[in-house]
């Protein structure tokens, strides 16, 4: 069996390809998903592997940059994986998708069978990737997740350490829920899928870990791990109760985000025959303390 990795430069990706046995990654520098013309060379390297399952970890998340990059964005997010379906053949195909194909306006968490209404560029072309897949003939499954968190690349665990050893005081939207979803949770889940149901039916899923929160207290959450730990203690230059809430609205940015990202895994959780997912403190404690271990302490070593 083989599994080939798209966007193995990125968090999700270089998660899989180290994760999952027999996996293969591709990288931007062998495949450059940002150009318009690489249908063939895509077709090349599927004949070349003969994949059993793609894992499409690939997309453009520049989620600002994307209001002035729409066209790049889409090829990235919406047409690529539309590539990737027309060619996956008998493999089975995992799509990464967001949380932001919605409008963060319901006051539950969100299902597969919700209505999508995204509210920014970056949410639009991820739900024409979505599409894209979906409408196929292919084997497929799409995969929305929330705030991705790994060891490897950037993510917001990072920012929030790397500016917390350079300012006295943070202030950090709280009226924006969801959950944080380390990569090894999302490695370890896709790797019991692969083995146990290979024939999963094709269509939408949630995967998530349990629980939630909204960014302050995450913040909160990460600087007092920080704070317990030896090699970071005399190096912050603030506390958890330095780091004020704030509304969104405070904090304006080119894209609009969801206020609630909150998303409901009932559908995933009775695919595989489980009852629950591990809470999110569970499987993100050992990815922050990966990142306090290797994270350079020194903001200008980034």
């Amino acid at each position: 069996m083989t599994v080939l990795v798209f966007g193995a430069n990125g968090q999700l990706g270089w998660q899989c390809v180290r994760d999952l046995h027999a996996a293969v990654g591709v990288k931007r520098e062998r495949l450059d998903a940002s150009r318009a013309s690489i249908e063939h060379e895509l077709v090349s390297l599927l004949d070349r592997y003969q994949p059993t399952v793609i894992i499409n970890a690939l997309a453009y998340t520049s989620v600002d940059r994307a209001q002035q990059e729409p066209e790049l964005a889409f090829r990235i997010n919406a047409r690529f994986p539309g590539l990737l379906a027309k060619h996956a053949g008998n493999a089975l195909l995992i799509h990464f998708s967001s949380d932001y194909v919605f409008d963060g306006h319901s006051s539950q968490p969100y299902s597969e069978s919700d209505p999508t209404a995204p509210l920014s560029v970056y949410g639009s072309s991820k739900r024409a990737g979505e599409l894209a897949v979906l409408e196929s003939e292919a084997h497929a499954l799409v995969i929305r997740s929330t705030w991705l968190v790994g060891e490897h690349g950037q993510n917001f665990a990072k920012t929030i350490l790397r500016l917390a050893c350079m300012r006295s005081a943070l202030r950090v939207v709280a009226d924006q829920w969801g959950v944080p979803t380390p990569t090894p949770f999302l490695s370890t889940q896709l790797e019991t899928l692969i083995k146990t149901k290979p024939s999963i039916s094709k269509g939408l899923y949630h995967l998530v870990p349990e629980g939630e929160t909204n960014w302050y207290r995450y913040a909160c959450y990460i600087i007092e791990k920080a704070s317990q730990h030896p090699r970071w203690q005399d190096r912050l230059r603030i506390k958890a109760t330095s780091v004020e809430p704030i509304p969104t609205q405070a904090y304006p940015l080119p894209a609009p985000r969801p206020l609630n990202s909150r998303l409901d895994c009932h559908r995933w959780r009775q695919a595989l025959g489980v009852t629950h997912l591990a809470p999110f403190e569970t499987v993100l404690d050992p990815v922050l303390d990966r990142i306090l271990v290797q994270e350079p302490l020194d903001p200008s070593e980034h």
